[in-house]
């Protein structure tokens, strides 16, 4: 699992994930369970508007993409924390 980590981020790395997030990665991150409620109402807009109505398929499918878009956020959250931007829970914040 390591060694994944490790590839994981030079990939990272090679690709500019070193740079400082904008603030709208840094507001997201810190409310991950808001920001996929946000992403279940859209993605159900989109597909209840798409079909025309609204049924029980198109409210599983938004609830799924709200929690994939929140486990995507609790990852670029962790990435944040490996690369200094956040500070970590396990680590008194450092004052500047």
């Amino acid at each position: 699992m390591d060694r994944i980590k490790r590839i994981f981020f030079a990939v990272d790395r090679a690709f500019g994930g070193h740079l400082p997030p904008s603030e709208g990665r840094k507001r997201a991150v810190q409310h991950p369970l808001r920001f996929g409620l946000v992403g279940a109402v859209f993605f159900g807009g989109v597909a209840a508007w798409a079909i025309g109505r609204i049924d029980l398929p198109i409210v599983l499918y938004s609830l799924v993409m709200g929690a994939l878009v929140s486990l995507g956020v609790i990852g670029e959250r962790k990435r944040m924390m490996h690369y200094g931007f956040l500070p970590r829970p396990d680590r008194p914040a450092s004052r500047r």
